[in-house]
This record gives C-alpha cells, structure tokens and sequence, in this order.
C-alpha cells in the first residue's frame, strides 16, 4: 500500500512539473541567502578568533624610541642585563610567496608566550628560516601556513624578518609581564625611551556583532520572503490533490499513513532543494565576501579575510533549515487537509482571523518598543511589524480595491473585481512584494540618513586645511610652517572611563572647536571649562553606554573631570573623551602627537613651503582628500546590506511570477468566456498584466508606511543599541518612489511571461475550457 500510495502522490508531480520546479526554486532561493550569510558571519567569527588566539601584539607594553637613534640587538642585551624581562620585535610590510604581508619579526626564546602560532605542531622549534603565514593552505619549502594567524599576517624569527625587512634596526622592545621585583626603571638604563601603554581591551568580535546581526536580520528576511514562494507553491499543490487525497482515503488508505508520506516526500525534496540551496549560498558569500571584509577592516579595524571555507556550521544548518521551514511551510495546508472529511468541499478562506491576528502583532511591536531594550527586542518589534502588516495587507488590498472607482466600461469594471477576486491567490506572492519593499524603503532612510548626517558630522570635524603627518611630535613642522598658520595637534591615548574602553583626545584652544564642533547638549561655556581643566566633552556613545549626562562627573586617570557637553561622532566604534591640551600631556600614558591640522588661509602655499622643508609629499593630506576617503569607506560599508536588499526584491519579483504561473490554468479558465465574447488574445493578456501592476501598485502603497515605520525604527532603536549614537531622520520622497517603482516594475516584469504565453496561446486551448476537458 505505501508503495502505491506514494507513486499516487509523485504523479501528481509529474503532471506539474512546472510546479515542482517553482517549489525547488523557492526552497534553494531562502536556503542559499541565508546560508550566504551565514557563511560570511562564520567567516568573520573564525577571522576573530584568529587574531585574538593567535597574535596578542596589541595587548602587550612596549618600548620605543621616538627620537634619537633607532633601537639596537645592543639595547636589549643591556635592558637585559639590567633585569628588565624585554624581547626584541621588527614589524613592516613584506612580500612573501607573492604576496603582501603585515611581517612581524621575533626572538623566539624571549617573545611572551601565545605570539607564536601552534596549530599543527608549529612552535618556537621550527628552522629560523621559515616564515609563517596566516593563511590555510599546503606549507612551502620555507615557509609554514597557520589557520592561528589572520590574513595577511606572518611571523618569523628575527633574523629571518630583518633580512626580508631589509634593515636590522628594532621597532620595538616587548615589556614582559610580570617584571621581576627590583627591576629598574628601563627609562633610568637607556635615556629617551618611551612606554606604549597596551591598547584599551576592544574586542573586534562584539564591536562588530551589530554588523554581523544586521546581516543576519537580512539573511532571515530574505529566507522568509522565499518561503512565500514554498507556501504558496504547496497550497496550491494540496488544493489540486484534494480529489486525489478524497481518492486515497475513500479506498481504505490510513490517514496518518498518507499525512506521513506527504511530509517524508516535502522532506526529501527539501534536502535536494536544500543541498543546492546551499552551493548557491556558497557562491553568494565568496560574491560578497571581499567588501565584508573591507568593511571590517575600515570600519572596525577587524581583518578577516575575504576567502570563504565550508564550515558545518553553516551548510548543515542551512539544510537542516531548508526541512523545517518547508515543512512549517506545509504545516496548515497538510493540517487543513487532514481535518476536511473525505468527500467535503474546500471551505473558503476568512479573512478576519489574519485581520486580527495582524493587529495583534502591529500592538506586539509597538509594545516591545514602548519597553524598550536591547538588540534583540527591537529586531523582535521589526519582525513583528512586518508579519502584521503581511497579515492585513490582503484585507488593505481587496478594500481599496472596492474603493476604486467602476467606470463606464465594462471591461475595466469586470477587470477590477477579478483582482479583487484574485487577491488570495495572489497575496502570499504580495505578501512577499511588501516585504522586500519595506525592507528597501527602510533600509534605505537609514542610509540616506546616516549619509547626510555623516557628511554634515564630516564638515564639522574636517575644518582644517591640511591635515600632516609628523612623527618627530611636530618639532621640524613648526619650524617649517608660514606665519599666520595654526597648527593643531591629533593626538589620544587609550584608556577606559566608566568602565567603557574610550580614546582620550587633547585638543587646543582654538576657534575650531568652539565654532565648528557643534554640541549635542551641554550648557554654554563648555569649551572654556575644556580649557580651564575641570571639564570634559564625550561623544554619544559614551554618553549612551554609560548612561552619563551634562552634569555627570567620570574618573580620568589623572583625576576626575566633569561632563559639560556631548558631539556627535559617527563610526567611531569607542567611546571619547576631550580634555584640554595641558591636561591631555599631564596623563601617564600621553605621548607626543603624530599628525596635525593645519588652519591655514593658503593651503596650496603652505603644502609647497612644507615640501621646500622637506617633508614628504605623501605625509600632507587636503581636507577634500581625508573627506573623500571617509565617505568611501562609508559607502564601502553599506555596499553589502545594498546587493542584499537588491537580492530580496528580485526574490519577491520571482515570487510574483511562480504565483502566476502555478494558478495559469485557473486563469485561463476565467478568461476563455471573454475570449468566446470576441475579446481578443493581446487584449486579455493586457488585462492580466494591468492586474497584476495594479496589485503591485497597491502593495506598494501600504508597502511605504512600513518601510518608514522600519527606517524609524533602525535610526532611532536599533542605531542607538548597536552602535550608541542616534542619527535624525532624514526623508527622502525621490528615493521612496524610485523604490516603489522598481518594485511595481519588478513584478511587472514576472507578469510579462505569463501574459505572453496567454497571447500566443492556441484557440483549441480556450475552446477545451468549454469542453470540460481544459
């Protein structure tokens, strides 16, 4: 009986092979973007973890010596014999194999323990001559490969590392910790050395979790829109089995027996549809992989990579994901079924249970938000925003629907009320239409928004003319500059307030600040109390994560200092904080500045008098220049939410055309009578084009309040969560139509197919309709 049972229930696939295929379709399009995703965020976490196991450089104090002659082999045997536990380090860009390399060398026998990688049994031990590179991938005769190490890392004994840098002169001394007791002051052994304090404890991996949650919200959102295609697609398959289930159970056939059948079948076409889910998922990833990875690496200082591996993790879940969403997917269908007795007609749907249920979850969003919290509330709110307004939407549709106008002709009149009539059948592929159209539009308010404030907080911040780079603290730049020309000092050190990792920014006083550095609340006067010592400007996000206001008092490490304003300060994953100048030299840590503004009326003429004293042209930056490499990595950074919004509206296009085409013969049945009635083929194929544009016209009328509702709710909850500042909102009216119209454009281009198949169809096939047979 199974066996006759299940070649019953294939042969229904066989005579639509058409169906099947859109089912396959919609199962691998969800699978491969959120596998996709899901793919880059492993990535990403593998890249992490990588940098933090296998090079700690950053989290250890060093010696250097800014000015005076560079560090020898001599001045670490002498710290050395001092009792100062030190270890000789050499860093700079190399070429090795080919390829360009951050090239870090070290003492094998006193570098700290964790420096060296140890992943398959490479340590201290190895030959001199072999260099290790942070890359997977067969070893090469002097040279080792280390998974432990990020891209673009290598290491190598330090012999071995000043013959490939080219000079044997150290960058550094490692201070080792715990020092011995007793040990001298190294500065007391060797004069004009300076202590870099170890960076303030930023962990890439959580300064970019928002990012990578982000994407992850993207990955759900596009699985959900391509399970509207599964949905509808099954639907429409039980709808057509009912006679043949009727059949099945009127012979004596278990109903349990064939339920189960019916579900191990959307299984294993589920697996199949899932594995090559998977593979497009992989191609996606590597696809978006590289700007990911320029991403991280501009934004948040994080190098991952950009190559792609196949972890489990990933394509198991995704397959495993594939199943269960498609069988949810057939969850009230196969149940519906299961409850009709055997020879019972189709009940037809209601509408009001969606309708309440939708403004049940309308209230559930506003709820979350009105409770406020982190993260992952607020993308709780969205999604329950957008499952609400999926909800009405049919209901919205059919009631503006009987709000248009009939007309005079009779023909347009009847072409209403059949979209009214068709509005079930279409709205799963709506359904999806509106969510990849609010997703856009609210997307897109978010970074236009941020766009606009990010070029305003970037005219405010780049006031100066010339921006320098002077590593000798300024001394020959000063010398070197015109009269009349002001030269204004960059300079931070790490450290944490408030329990916050923050940079701690001196700046002189100057009219710049006063005048271009615009305050998002404080009270008048706070630059003169900057100036004075006692007070302390933040930037919002400090001022967020640490609940600290204007008024408030914070711990500096040279004494406590009031908070008397807060600016603004996009992209900056750490917290901030100005002090004076005076005040900024008196910290411990503090050390000579490395780069300058220069406010000058003449930067051509003072860029000219800089190269006369010599310094490097590639050291002078224009204010245009310092800009525009901003703006780039900002655009840089919303690159890869673009493709995936640009992905989830040609889904949603798909979705409208696998709804067309599985209800076909249903609308031919509809339309031979017209036929019969002497309207011709073009014109009935131009009625169901115009159809399905008005319905997309619709949906993306109510399609406009959600996505703004959505960039409201990105600007002002989930900015603020994931990063600490909140950005205005800024509309845009000619990007919301431009979004609506690609989106009524897209699903007019999935119509075009079916509309030109009904024109070119033969007459015996309308005439069959009569005949019983068609």
């Amino acid at each position: 009986m199974t066996r006759a049972i299940l070649a019953a229930l294939w042969s229904h696939w066989r005579r639509a092979p058409l169906q099947l295929a859109t089912l396959v379709v919609g199962i691998a399009l969800a699978t491969g973007l959120w596998s996709g995703v899901q793919a880059i965020n492993a990535e990403a976490r593998a890249g992490f973890a990588a940098a933090e196991d296998g090079l700690r450089l950053g989290a250890l104090a060093r010696l250097v010596r800014p000015q005076g002659p560079a560090l020898t082999m001599a001045d670490f045997v002498a710290l050395r014999r001092a009792g100062v536990l030190v270890s000789p380090m050499l860093r700079g860009p190399a070429t090795v194999e080919g390829q360009a390399v951050d090239l870090i060398g070290l003492d094998p026998l006193t570098a700290p323990a964790g420096l060296w990688p140890q992943a398959g049994g490479i340590g201290p031990g190895i030959d001199p001559a072999t260099v290790i590179l942070g890359a997977a991938g067969p070893s090469r005769a002097g040279t080792l490969r280390s998974p432990d190490l990020p891209p673009g890392t290598a290491i190598a004994d330090l012999g071995r590392a000043a013959e490939l840098l080219g000079h044997e002169t150290l960058d550094a001394l490692l201070l080792i910790a715990p020092q011995p007791l007793g040990a001298p002051d190294p500065g007391s052994v060797l004069p004009g050395l300076q202590r870099i304090a170890p960076a303030a404890g930023t962990d890439p991996a959580a300064l970019t979790e928002s990012f990578r949650l982000n994407l992850s919200a993207f990955g759900a959102l596009c699985f959900v829109v391509g399970l509207f295609i599964v949905r509808g697609t099954i639907g429409l398959a039980m709808a057509q089995r009912r006679r043949l289930l009727a059949v099945l159970r009127a012979l004596g056939a278990p109903l349990a027996l064939v339920g189960a059948l019916m579900v191990a079948e959307l299984a294993l076409i589920a697996l199949a549809a899932g594995a090559v889910g998977v593979a497009l998922g992989y191609l996606v990833a590597v696809a978006l992989m590289p700007g990911v990875s320029a991403t991280l690496a501009g934004v948040y200082g994080a190098e991952v990579g950009s190559g792609v591996a196949l972890r489990p993790a990933w394509w198991l879940g995704g397959i495993a994901l594939a199943i269960a969403g498609t069988l949810v997917s057939a969850a009230g269908p196969l149940i519906a079924a299961a409850r009709r007795p055997v020879l019972a007609a189709a009940a037809p749907a209601r509408g009001w249970p969606w309708a309440l249920g939708g403004a049940g979850l309308l209230a559930a969003a506003a709820g979350l938000l009105a409770l406020g919290g982190g993260l992952v509330p607020t993308f709780a709110a969205i999604g329950a925003l957008l499952l609400g307004a999926a909800a009405l939407m049919p209901g919205l549709v059919r009631a503006m629907l009987h709000a248009l106008p009939a007309g005079a002709a009779p023909l347009r009149a009847w072409a209403v009320a059949e979209t009214r009539d068709q509005v079930p059948q279409m709205a799963l592929a709506m359904t999806a239409l509106l969510m990849a159209l609010a997703a856009n539009i609210g997307v897109g308010t978010m970074v236009d928004s941020f766009r606009t404030a990010f070029g305003g907080f970037l005219d405010q911040r780049l006031a100066a003319e010339l921006y320098v780079a002077a590593p000798d603290g300024g001394t020959a730049l000063r010398a070197a500059l015109p009269a009349g020309v002001r030269a204004l000092p960059i300079e931070h050190v790490a450290a944490r307030v408030a329990g916050q990792p923050v940079e701690i920014h001196g700046v002189v006083d100057d009219t710049t600040y006063r005048r271009d550095w615009r305050l998002l609340a404080g009270a008048p006067g706070a630059w003169d109390a900057v100036q004075a010592g006692r007070g302390a400007v933040i930037n919002e996000q400090l001022a967020h994560r640490a609940g600290i206001a204007p008024g408030a008092a914070i711990a500096l490490p040279d004494g406590p200092a009031e908070v008397v304003g807060i600016v603004a300060d996009y992209g900056n994953p750490l917290g901030q904080v100005i002090v004076s100048d005076s005040r900024y030299r008196a910290l411990p840590d503090a050390r000579p500045p490395e780069r300058f503004a220069l406010r000058t009326p003449d930067p051509a003429g003072t860029a000219r008098a800089l190269a006369a004293a010599g310094v490097p042209a590639e050291a002078v930056q224009t204010r245009a220049q310092v800009r525009n490499l901003s703006l780039r990595i900002f655009e840089r950074t919303f690159a890869v939410t673009g493709a995936l919004n640009a992905l989830t509206l040609a889904v949603a296009g798909f979705a409208v055309l696998t709804a067309l085409l599985t209800i076909a013969d249903q609308r031919v049945r509809r339309l031979a009578p017209l036929w019969a009635m002497g309207v011709p083929r073009r014109a009935l194929a131009a009625l169901e084009l115009g159809r399905v544009v008005l319905l997309a016209v619709l949906t993306a009328l109510l399609a406009l309040p959600v996505g703004l509702a959505l960039g409201w709710i990105l600007l002002a909850r989930v900015n603020v969560a994931a990063f600490g500042w909140r950005l205005p909102f800024q509309p845009d009216l000619a990007a919301w139509a431009g979004l609506m119209a690609l989106g009524i454009a897209a699903a007019g281009l999935a119509a075009l197919w079916p509309a030109w198949r009904l024109a070119r169809s033969s007459p015996r096939a309308l005439i069959e309709v009569f005949s019983g047979d068609g």
